[in-house]
């Protein structure tokens, strides 16, 4: 509790700071609002594994939709000396002509402070707030779930030499939900990390960090407690590394070693080893390239086991072939193992055969930009998912397209 007292405290200090910033008008502001226009069509809004599914819920086939979002907002930026504050809010209209049950007002704002104390002591504090339609990847409902996510957060870095700094953060973020039947989902989490860095200019990095993240999930009762417990603990031993070995190329990792706790059903305990890698390279001066590889186990409560192993790749490009366009591409393959659902069998979360979920999915995206002009930008672009799964009904394809415009006054 004292270090959610310590963050509020701090961001009320940043408030009277922006407050004198501006009674005295000192520095530099900069206040840039706008206005955006998504279009999106979806062929399977709720991911449906067939049509049959959709004339069950709707009486109707029909799996598509078009959706209309209409947003407002304003970033601004205020230098007072070698401090920057950032604020940014967002107010945005979705509108679906099909599942007008979705129908939802989304909106956002953040609030950031980048500060520096002398030449070797610097960092962040900030807070952020959100409210959005969750999604229907996972947890398959038709009904309309408004997400809220509240972040707070404090980072410090200290470069005690040119080429070595140390870097510790904390965070406390909440996300609840409106529809009373996620309400199990509703979560509080505490991270915070500690870490060595080596950097030169080369290009080269080495450092290791230590990581906790600490999950409550406060309105969790009956079977929900039962198959996962009220509280999560995740910890890593990080090691990471970047190298040049040309030029244009560049090869990186980050590799821990990962131990998930369940205080209230130890049964689900696990342990593992993550690994990802990516290699970056510069064709030409326009032309970017980038190869993912990465096997991770991570913690998850909003499908029904405890922990997922994800076991991908993606290759991702981008071309600028003048400064106004650029276009954007990928291609990617993950399988999904839920592991951790041992004895849920009886309740219908595993096969019969007393096996896993297993999903496997196939993912492509492309996006071409164009800038009219330095407050306009105008984008096209299309994405789509191939999933199959050994449980029944989890299957489903989408495809997606969407254009955006937004403009800066």
């Amino acid at each position: 509790m004292h270090y959610i007292i310590a963050v509020r405290w701090l961001i009320v200090i940043l408030f009277n700071i922006i407050n004198i910033g501006l009674v005295f008008a000192e520095g530099i502001i900069d206040v840039n609002p706008y206005a955006s226009l998504n279009t999106i069509y979806d062929d399977n809004v709720f991911r449906f594994s067939n049509s049959n599914q959709a004339e069950a819920r709707f009486g109707s086939r029909a799996t598509s939709d078009r959706i209309i979002r209409k947003e407002i907002g304003v970033d601004m930026n205020l230098r007072l000396s070698r401090q920057l504050v950032s604020l940014s809010a967002a107010i945005n209209q979705n509108e679906y002509d099909r599942f007008t049950l979705l129908d939802n007002i989304g909106k956002s704002y953040g609030l950031n402070w980048d500060w520096r104390l002398g030449n070797d002591l610097f960092g962040a504090i900030g807070k952020n707030e959100s409210e959005s339609l969750a999604g229907f990847n996972e947890l398959r409902t038709t009904a309309r779930n408004i997400r809220s996510i509240n972040r707070e957060y404090f980072i410090t870095n200290w470069q005690f030499q040119p080429n070595w700094s140390v870097r510790g953060s904390y965070e406390i973020a909440k996300s609840d939900n409106s529809e009373r039947s996620f309400d199990f989902l509703n979560r509080e989490s505490h991270f915070y990390d500690a870490g060595l860095q080596y950097a030169n200019f080369a290009g080269t990095q080495l450092g290791v960090s230590y990581r906790n993240f600490y999950s409550e999930f406060p309105d969790r009762t009956g079977f929900a407690t039962f198959a996962f417990g009220n509280e999560n603990t995740q910890q890593e031993l990080i090691i990471n590394f970047a190298w040049l070995p040309t030029i244009k190329s560049r090869i990186s990792a980050r590799l821990s070693g990962v131990e998930l706790n369940y205080q209230d059903v130890a049964g689900r305990n696990f342990s593992g080893f993550n690994q990802r890698w990516n290699f970056d390279h510069s064709l030409t001066a326009n032309t970017l390239f980038n190869i993912t590889a990465y096997k991770e186990i991570s913690a998850i409560d909003d499908v029904l086991a405890s922990y997922v192993k994800m076991t991908g790749f993606g290759v991702n490009s981008k071309w600028n072939p003048t400064q106004k366009v650029s276009l954007n591409a990928g291609l990617g393959f993950e399988e999904r193992d839920y592991l951790g659902a041992a004895g849920l069998s009886n309740f219908g979360f595993v096969n019969q055969s007393g096996a896993d979920r297993l999903d496997e999915s196939k993912f492509a995206n492309i996006t071409l930009s164009y800038l009219p002009n330095s407050k306009s930008r105008l984008e096209l672009s299309y994405t789509g998912e191939r999933r199959t799964s050994n449980e029944t009904f989890l299957n489903y394809n989408f495809n997606s397209l969407r254009a955006f415009f937004r403009y800066s006054f």
